[in-house]
């Protein structure tokens, strides 16, 4: 546990890094997609492969690692001679006057049960604990949120009639009007429409323009993002850079969004499409909505004023510049998702390259 903490935090400041360097310079969807590798390695339980590129490779990691080993070796060490010396011996005894008292898988059992009990140990067990009780609260709280608004969705909804082509018929409704905006919801996703949104002189536009986002979510796989959003949070509730790399991950999303939309509207929606997002400014809880399935149209004042600046520049990216972005990531992944190469592995590697060099 506490090496996948140390990697993967690295690996968030990392794209952190990158998306900073890169994010006026390159196509949204390729900011977007930075968050992969992360939702990999914060479900990944350990190192798939090894690598000389490996973190572990570092003079750093090797000298913690070899100091934490010391420290515990020797506090197993002092706790079996100062609290189980007696027991142990007394066991042995008793085990070798009558074999029938007790058979060795059982005594070894029970060795095992009780030997946990170092500074470390006593340590891990105890994050173990406070670790699965956070694990169960925000699963919880996941569970009680999208109970509710799924309630909410199906008391107020009405299916909204006519042709909306591209498999979206059967599956848009209008809901009523505490919807903070226009969603996608569920894992089968359908469109929820606010009663309110539709209420303006320009409806057929309107419905147009938030069809085509929602469609443009769910093109992009929006609504699968949101379950792994949740679970990254849930697994890794105690890491505060997950929360900071999901908030940025949902703006990310909407930002790619945005010009995913307008690519399928065309150039001359540009304009439209802005005025209709101006619109659904809203105070926008976005640390309560990452336990949400659901993908909002809707964000606060500030982030939606990034929004619009984006619409109006209209901005292309450079490919050269998105493989230059690909190729640090591609290092920062290595680094940070890649184990050690025993050095026993690297000998016998070594050497079998060396006879190979010889019989040819």
């Amino acid at each position: 546990m506490p090496v996948k903490i140390i990697v993967s935090s690295i690996l968030i400041l990392g794209v952190l890094v990158i998306r900073s360097l890169f994010q006026k310079k390159v196509h949204p969807i390729y900011i977007y997609a930075l968050w992969l590798p992360v939702a990999i390695r914060l479900l990944m339980p350990g190192m798939p492969v090894d690598s000389p590129l490996s973190i572990m490779h570092t003079k750093v990691w090797e000298k913690g690692n070899t100091l934490l080993e010391e420290e515990n070796d020797r506090q197993k060490t002092e706790y079996k001679e100062k609290k189980y010396q007696k027991y142990l011996e007394k066991v042995h005894a008793e085990y070798s006057q009558n074999s029938d008292t007790a058979k060795p898988e059982t005594v070894y059992y029970e060795l095992k049960w009780q030997l946990a009990g170092t500074l470390f140990e006593r340590i891990g067990q105890i994050a173990m604990m406070i670790w699965l009780a956070g694990m169960v609260l925000f699963s919880l709280i996941f569970f009680r949120q999208n109970f509710f608004l799924y309630r909410y969705l199906h008391a107020t909804r009405k299916e909204l009639s006519g042709s909306f082509g591209e498999c979206l018929k059967g599956h848009i409704f209008t809901a009523g009007d505490k919807l903070a905006s226009p969603c996608l919801f569920g894992l089968f996703p359908s469109v929820y429409i606010p009663g309110r949104t539709l209420e303006g002189k320009d409806k057929k536009e309107t419905l147009s323009i938030i069809l085509s986002h929602e469609l443009t979510h769910r093109r992009n796989l929006d609504h699968i993002w949101a379950l792994v959003r949740v679970l990254c949070l849930i697994i890794n509730w105690y890491n505060p850079l997950v929360w900071i790399g999901a908030k940025l991950s949902l703006r990310d999303g909407e930002l790619a969004c945005d010009a995913g939309c307008i690519r399928r509207l065309g150039e001359e929606k540009r304009y439209a499409y802005g005025e209709v997002l101006l619109s659904m400014i809203k105070p926008v809880r976005e640390r309560k909505g990452f336990f949400f399935h659901t993908v909002l149209m809707a964000s606060d004042k500030k982030f939606m004023k990034k929004r619009l600046e984006n619409i109006a520049k209209n901005k292309k990216g450079s490919s050269g510049v998105a493989l230059a972005m690909i190729f640090l990531l591609l290092f920062c992944v290595g680094f940070t998702c890649t184990g050690r190469v025993e050095k026993e592995d690297r000998q016998i590697s070594g050497t079998t390259q060396t006879m190979e060099a010889e019989i040819k």
